[in-house]
């Protein structure tokens, strides 16, 4: 009886250690078997290019100017000679504008983002050197910002041919106008 019961246990210990085996083998397969999703990982787009600079050249304008001209006061007469030599008139010529230096002002940037537009209309001294000695205002745009550009881009660039009389170059005076539209900012 004692042997039969050697062999009980025996048994027993076998059965559970095939359980055993076997139970961790249904583990491992479990474990075999199961699978994660991983996400793949998004590869960041590089961002675009930046778009060219697109640089415009200045546009050019075409200004009429009026103008009129100033006489220096005149001298009383001079006795006449006595004997007249033959002088040669030389006619006198116009004020004529350099056209080169007549080019649109820089458009104010705030003026810009404002929408301002306008027309600047200037009357201009110009003395005998062809650059402008003396520059007001006498129609307004409609801001303040666009005629003071306007003003000072006039009077540090735009140049003109004086006109002459006599043969002499002469101050002269006249109006020109400054067109500000957006579509033509820089």
């Amino acid at each position: 009886m004692a042997t039969s019961i050697v062999i009980g246990i025996h048994v027993v210990i076998v059965i559970a250690l095939i359980l055993g085996l076997r139970q961790a083998a249904i583990n491992k397969e479990k474990a075999a078997l199961s699978a994660t999703v991983e996400q793949a990982k998004a590869v960041p787009k590089a961002p675009p290019p930046p778009p060219p600079d697109l640089i415009r050249p200045p546009p050019t304008t075409t200004v009429v100017p009026d103008f009129a001209i100033v006489a220096p006061p005149k001298a009383p007469p001079a006795p006449p000679p006595a004997a007249p030599a033959p002088i040669a008139k030389v006619a006198p010529t116009k004020l004529e504008a350099i056209m080169r230096t007549h080019t649109i002002p820089p458009y104010p940037t705030i003026s810009q983002r404002l929408g301002e537009q306008g027309t600047t209309t200037i009357k201009v001294v110009i003395g005998v050197d062809g650059r402008v000695k003396e520059s007001t205002l006498e129609k307004t745009s409609g801001s303040d910002r666009l005629d003071a550009a306007a003003v000072e881009y006039v009077k540090n660039v735009w140049r003109w041919q004086p006109p002459t009389q006599e043969g002499k170059a002469v101050e002269a005076t006249t109006l020109v106008s400054v067109v500000w539209n957006l579509k033509d900012a820089q």
